[in-house]
């Protein structure tokens, strides 16, 4: 099975030479004090216009100061797969064999941790509730790890489906991911020291089939939690091409003592799907749109489409016109 995030890592490569940067696995985060916005990219060698292989770009992360409105390009020693901040506004970055912090003043990664033999990390997501951070897998046995402090690592059972992917926290600890290309929506839960993810899936947004065609599947490849909208981009799972960004409602689930209410009835599920799919907007198509990052407040969304940056302030959406710095 192939990871989204891998799919959309193919179509940046081989379909997006022209562009002066642009986005990898589309991910993205805001600093503590939502003022800038930290984006995976890569950077071109070679002047515009000219013919572009994977040897001709440089990892980078695009620094946005939101406040003065200008970019930054901070050039890293090795590709990125995920990117995330603490509350201690300390950056944490993936890259396919180790997580490691980032110095953006210097563009430094330090390495946290390697990944296990034969397993490659992809994305990292910071739980502001539990102040932990969390990584995914390859692995199909351990797919989802905790970093609860500086050296303890610890797996989190994730039982019948091992391919979790775009993790995102909200503010309050529910978890949002992806799986199969649809939107589930859970939490982690601790039962004396042993963790473990529970999760139903919120919207089934994948467009699955099967053919003796290159694919032309379409799943969520990224996610943004805002108070009250969740932002996810639709991008192909397998050949390159085709994608759109979309914004729908946040679901709203009640807990109990045990954890999160899990409806799983017809009578249960199948309301909660109609109303998801029914509060779907399709706010534009572009296979390169991503780069989704919610500040820690909830009240404003970034997002990359068409080429350019966006904001969205408690609803109002405004163009970013960065200066380069």
């Amino acid at each position: 099975m192939r990871h989204p995030a891998l799919t959309v890592l193919f179509a940046s490569l081989l379909l997006n030479w022209s562009h002066a940067s642009h986005l990898v696995a589309g991910d993205a985060v805001f600093s503590r004090d939502g003022k800038r916005i930290y984006v995976i990219a890569q950077v071109p060698l070679k002047p515009e216009g000219k013919s572009y292989s994977e040897r001709d770009y440089k990892p980078a992360v695009e620094e946005i100061d939101c406040e003065a409105k200008t970019i930054r390009t901070i050039l890293t020693t090795e590709y990125l797969r995920g990117i995330a901040c603490t509350h201690e506004n300390k950056i944490f970055c993936t890259t396919e064999s180790a997580l490691h912090s980032f110095d953006p003043i210097t563009g430094t990664l330090t390495k946290i941790r390697d990944a296990a033999a034969g397993t490659g990390f992809w994305r990292v997501a910071y739980d502001p509730k539990s102040k932990a951070l969390f990584v995914t897998t390859d692995g199909k046995t351990d797919p989802l790890f905790m970093l609860k402090q500086s050296d303890e690592w610890v797996p989190v059972r994730m039982r019948r489906h091992p391919y979790p992917s775009c993790l995102v926290f909200a503010a309050n600890g529910d978890l949002f991911f992806a799986a199969y290309g649809d939107l589930w929506h859970g939490e982690i839960q601790n039962d004396e020291g042993y963790f473990s993810l529970a999760a139903y899936r919120y919207a089934p947004l994948a467009t699955l089939e099967t053919a003796n065609t290159t694919p032309a599947e379409i799943g969520v490849s990224d996610i943004g939690v805002a108070g009250d909208a969740i932002y996810v981009q639709l991008a192909r799972m397998g050949g390159s091409g085709d994608g759109w960004l979309a914004q729908l409602a946040r679901p709203r689930r009640k807990r109990e003592e045990y954890g999160m209410d899990l409806a799983f009835t017809p009578q249960e599920r199948l309301p909660i799907y109609e109303r998801a799919l029914h509060s779907l907007k399709i706010l534009g198509d572009d296979f390169r749109a991503g780069g989704i990052c919610v500040s820690p407040d909830e009240t404003r969304v970034h997002y990359v489409l068409r080429g350019k940056h966006w904001l969205v302030t408690n609803g109002r959406t405004e163009e970013l016109r960065l200066t380069k710095k």
